[in-house]
């Protein structure tokens, strides 16, 4: 089992300072076994980067919106794993109003963060932009590359393709002044069924290249970033090599 301290030094390896922003993406079953479970993860990351940081952890739930067409930014929860949950259920934490693509946020900017309010999950007033605009550092935690850095979703949608597009979804949307309304959000989606989500070439040729950093903790391989290292080398793949990205199913009659 890995103890607070052990973990804490695994996680020095990356590049992770005092007072950075960070945006975690979590497998804890890939780490083997933690004392004082998911409670110790995230108290780990909160020491990462100290009192002047902030730590985001994805509370995404497509679901809730998409099909059931109701959020509560209080009571939906994280369909990201068990830590993103814990976070989330944490009294200092808040939490963004995207109702698809929302984070529990926990440090000093989780107000900024609260705040991030955009129609689009990745226009220019979203959670994404703010965490590109502060340059944080995408922390994944024993996931395979087709199942995190989702920030690479926010780089296809500000540098354009072709095989995504904007669709709306309305619904009941509860916030943190407790009053139901019918609101209107959007997400970059698919452009169709056929279009397969597949990033893990390009994702490694993102890690051969040193863009993408690996350090082993625990039983996990941790993959970590900078916001700007990775939004700018994923434009190229995005703008040149697309189908790095995704893939076309051929219709099946």
């Amino acid at each position: 089992m890995l103890t607070f301290d052990q973990l804490l030094t695994g996680f020095r390896q990356t590049s992770v300072q005092k007072g950075d922003t960070i945006m975690v993406h979590t497998s804890y079953k890939s780490l083997g076994g933690v004392e004082g479970g998911v409670d110790t993860v995230i108290d780990v990351m909160l020491e990462l980067v100290g009192p002047d940081g902030t730590v985001l952890f994805p509370n995404f739930n497509f679901q809730s919106w998409t099909e059931t067409h109701y959020f509560d930014v209080l009571e939906t929860p994280s369909r990201m794993g068990a830590i993103t949950e814990i976070a989330r259920l944490r009294p200092d934490a808040l939490r963004t109003p995207h109702p698809i693509y929302s984070f529990a946020v926990l440090g000093r900017r989780k107000e900024e963060f609260a705040a991030s309010d955009d129609v689009e999950a990745y226009g220019p007033n979203s959670a994404f932009a703010r965490f590109h605009k502060t340059d944080g550092t995408i922390v994944s935690i024993g996931l395979d590359f087709n199942s995190t850095f989702s920030m690479h979703h926010y780089i296809e949608y500000n540098v354009g393709c072709d095989y995504r597009r904007v669709k709306e979804f309305s619904g009941i949307y509860v916030g943190y002044d407790r009053q139901p309304q019918i609101k209107t959000y959007s997400m970059f989606v698919r452009k169709n069924k056929y279009v397969k989500t597949y990033i893990v070439p390009g994702m490694t040729e993102l890690l051969e290249q040193g863009v993408i950093h690996e350090v082993q903790v625990g039983a996990a391989k941790v993959h970590f970033a900078s916001a700007q290292d990775f939004y700018d080398n994923m434009a190229v793949i995005i703008r040149e090599h697309p189908e790095k990205l995704h893939y076309i199913e051929k219709p099946k009659y």
